[in-house]
Protein backbone atom coordinates (compact mmCIF):
# COMPACT_ATOMS: atom_id res chain seq x y z
CA UNK A 1 0.00 0.00 0.00
CA UNK A 2 2.48 2.14 0.84
CA UNK A 3 4.11 1.78 -2.71
CA UNK A 4 1.31 2.62 -4.18
CA UNK A 5 0.86 5.60 -2.63
CA UNK A 6 4.59 6.77 -3.55
CA UNK A 7 3.61 5.88 -7.42
CA UNK A 8 0.42 8.00 -7.09
CA UNK A 9 1.84 10.72 -5.35
CA UNK A 10 5.05 10.50 -8.11
CA UNK A 11 2.83 10.72 -10.98
CA UNK A 12 0.73 14.02 -9.71
CA UNK A 13 3.92 15.35 -8.85
CA UNK A 14 5.70 15.28 -12.46
CA UNK A 15 1.86 15.98 -13.83
CA UNK A 16 2.42 19.90 -11.96
CA UNK A 17 5.67 19.77 -14.03
CA UNK A 18 6.09 22.83 -16.04
CA UNK A 19 8.02 22.81 -19.83
CA UNK A 20 11.13 25.05 -19.37
CA UNK A 21 11.82 27.45 -22.13
CA UNK A 22 14.36 26.99 -24.72
CA UNK A 23 17.53 29.16 -25.16
CA UNK A 24 17.26 30.52 -28.96
CA UNK A 25 20.13 31.89 -30.44
CA UNK A 26 19.87 35.80 -30.77
CA UNK A 27 21.64 38.28 -32.15
CA UNK A 28 21.39 41.34 -30.18
CA UNK A 29 24.55 43.21 -31.32
CA UNK A 30 25.03 46.01 -34.28
CA UNK A 31 27.81 48.26 -35.36
CA UNK A 32 26.82 51.27 -37.83
CA UNK A 33 29.29 53.44 -39.49
CA UNK A 34 26.97 56.55 -37.39
CA UNK A 35 27.37 59.19 -35.01
CA UNK A 36 25.91 58.34 -31.65
CA UNK A 37 22.94 60.80 -32.13
CA UNK A 38 21.69 59.23 -35.32
CA UNK A 39 21.94 55.77 -34.02
CA UNK A 40 20.44 57.05 -31.10
CA UNK A 41 17.37 58.85 -33.14
CA UNK A 42 16.76 55.67 -35.60
CA UNK A 43 16.79 53.37 -31.92
CA UNK A 44 13.92 55.88 -30.35
CA UNK A 45 12.49 56.19 -33.69
CA UNK A 46 11.74 52.09 -34.05
CA UNK A 47 10.50 51.91 -30.81
CA UNK A 48 8.06 54.61 -31.43
CA UNK A 49 7.11 52.92 -34.59
CA UNK A 50 6.41 49.33 -32.93
CA UNK A 51 4.47 51.70 -30.35
CA UNK A 52 6.85 50.38 -27.18
CA UNK A 53 7.22 53.70 -24.93
CA UNK A 54 10.56 54.96 -24.03
CA UNK A 55 11.50 56.01 -20.37
CA UNK A 56 12.31 59.71 -20.62
CA UNK A 57 15.85 60.64 -19.68
CA UNK A 58 17.36 57.32 -20.51
CA UNK A 59 19.12 58.30 -23.84
CA UNK A 60 21.88 60.78 -22.70
CA UNK A 61 24.21 58.01 -20.73
CA UNK A 62 24.34 55.66 -23.59
CA UNK A 63 21.20 53.61 -22.45
CA UNK A 64 17.77 53.60 -23.98
CA UNK A 65 15.36 51.81 -21.55
CA UNK A 66 11.74 50.79 -22.50
CA UNK A 67 8.43 50.88 -20.24
CA UNK A 68 7.12 46.79 -19.92
CA UNK A 69 4.78 46.07 -22.58
CA UNK A 70 2.48 43.12 -22.97
CA UNK A 71 3.65 40.84 -24.96
CA UNK A 72 0.90 39.18 -27.36
CA UNK A 73 0.74 35.66 -27.17
CA UNK A 74 -2.15 33.08 -28.44
CA UNK A 75 -4.56 32.13 -26.10
CA UNK A 76 -3.50 29.38 -23.52
CA UNK A 77 -1.30 27.90 -26.09
CA UNK A 78 1.75 30.44 -24.72
CA UNK A 79 3.20 31.11 -28.47
CA UNK A 80 5.20 34.42 -28.94
CA UNK A 81 6.98 35.62 -31.26
CA UNK A 82 8.75 37.60 -28.59
CA UNK A 83 9.80 35.52 -26.07
CA UNK A 84 9.35 31.05 -25.24
CA UNK A 85 8.30 30.96 -21.64
CA UNK A 86 8.32 27.16 -21.36
CA UNK A 87 4.56 25.62 -20.73
CA UNK A 88 2.89 25.80 -17.34
CA UNK A 89 2.66 22.16 -16.00
CA UNK A 90 -1.01 20.64 -14.33
CA UNK A 91 -3.21 23.74 -13.11
CA UNK A 92 -1.28 26.52 -13.52
CA UNK A 93 -1.88 28.84 -16.22
CA UNK A 94 0.13 31.97 -17.26
CA UNK A 95 -2.20 35.39 -17.16
CA UNK A 96 0.33 37.73 -18.61
CA UNK A 97 3.59 37.81 -20.42
CA UNK A 98 5.46 41.29 -19.86
CA UNK A 99 9.13 42.62 -21.64
CA UNK A 100 11.27 45.24 -21.37
CA UNK A 101 14.19 46.28 -23.74
CA UNK A 102 17.48 48.03 -22.90
CA UNK A 103 19.71 49.03 -25.81
CA UNK A 104 22.97 50.22 -24.77
CA UNK A 105 24.34 52.77 -27.47
CA UNK A 106 28.54 53.48 -27.74
CA UNK A 107 30.43 55.92 -30.28
CA UNK A 108 33.79 54.20 -30.78
CA UNK A 109 36.84 55.72 -31.49
CA UNK A 110 36.77 55.65 -35.49
CA UNK A 111 32.99 57.05 -35.50
CA UNK A 112 31.24 54.08 -35.88
CA UNK A 113 28.86 52.90 -32.68
CA UNK A 114 28.03 49.98 -31.45
CA UNK A 115 24.75 48.87 -30.00
CA UNK A 116 23.54 46.30 -27.67
CA UNK A 117 19.96 45.03 -27.21
CA UNK A 118 19.23 43.69 -23.60
CA UNK A 119 15.40 41.95 -23.48
CA UNK A 120 13.99 40.46 -20.56
CA UNK A 121 10.81 38.52 -20.20
CA UNK A 122 8.41 37.20 -17.78
CA UNK A 123 5.10 35.49 -17.21
CA UNK A 124 3.01 35.62 -14.22
CA UNK A 125 1.85 32.35 -13.42
CA UNK A 126 -1.40 31.37 -11.46
CA UNK A 127 -3.46 28.27 -10.17
CA UNK A 128 -6.68 28.89 -10.14
CA UNK A 129 -7.01 32.64 -8.72
CA UNK A 130 -3.93 32.57 -7.16
CA UNK A 131 -0.70 34.36 -8.72
CA UNK A 132 2.08 31.90 -7.33
CA UNK A 133 4.78 34.27 -9.09
CA UNK A 134 7.13 35.49 -12.00
CA UNK A 135 8.60 32.78 -14.48
CA UNK A 136 11.46 34.11 -16.44
CA UNK A 137 11.15 33.42 -20.48
CA UNK A 138 13.44 33.69 -23.17
CA UNK A 139 14.15 36.11 -25.87
CA UNK A 140 13.87 34.80 -29.19
CA UNK A 141 15.28 37.70 -30.56
CA UNK A 142 12.33 39.17 -32.57
CA UNK A 143 12.68 42.01 -31.47
CA UNK A 144 16.26 42.51 -31.39
CA UNK A 145 16.73 41.13 -34.91
CA UNK A 146 13.94 43.84 -36.70
CA UNK A 147 15.96 46.89 -34.09
CA UNK A 148 19.17 46.20 -35.85
CA UNK A 149 17.65 45.69 -39.60
CA UNK A 150 15.63 48.83 -38.88
CA UNK A 151 19.08 50.71 -37.36
CA UNK A 152 20.65 49.95 -40.43
CA UNK A 153 17.99 50.63 -42.84
CA UNK A 154 17.38 53.86 -41.71
CA UNK A 155 21.20 54.89 -40.73
CA UNK A 156 21.72 53.74 -44.91
CA UNK A 157 18.80 56.01 -46.06
CA UNK A 158 20.15 58.60 -44.52
CA UNK A 159 23.55 58.25 -46.25
CA UNK A 160 21.84 58.78 -50.02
Amino acid sequence: MKRLLIVAMSFFIAGCATVPPLLHDVQSTGTFNAKYDRTAGSVKEFFKKEKIPVKEGTDNSGLIETEEIKVPYEGFQYLSDYCDCGAPGGFYVYHAMLGKFNTFIKETDDGKTTMHISAAFKASLWWHATFVGWVACQSKGYIESKLIEHVNAALNKQMK
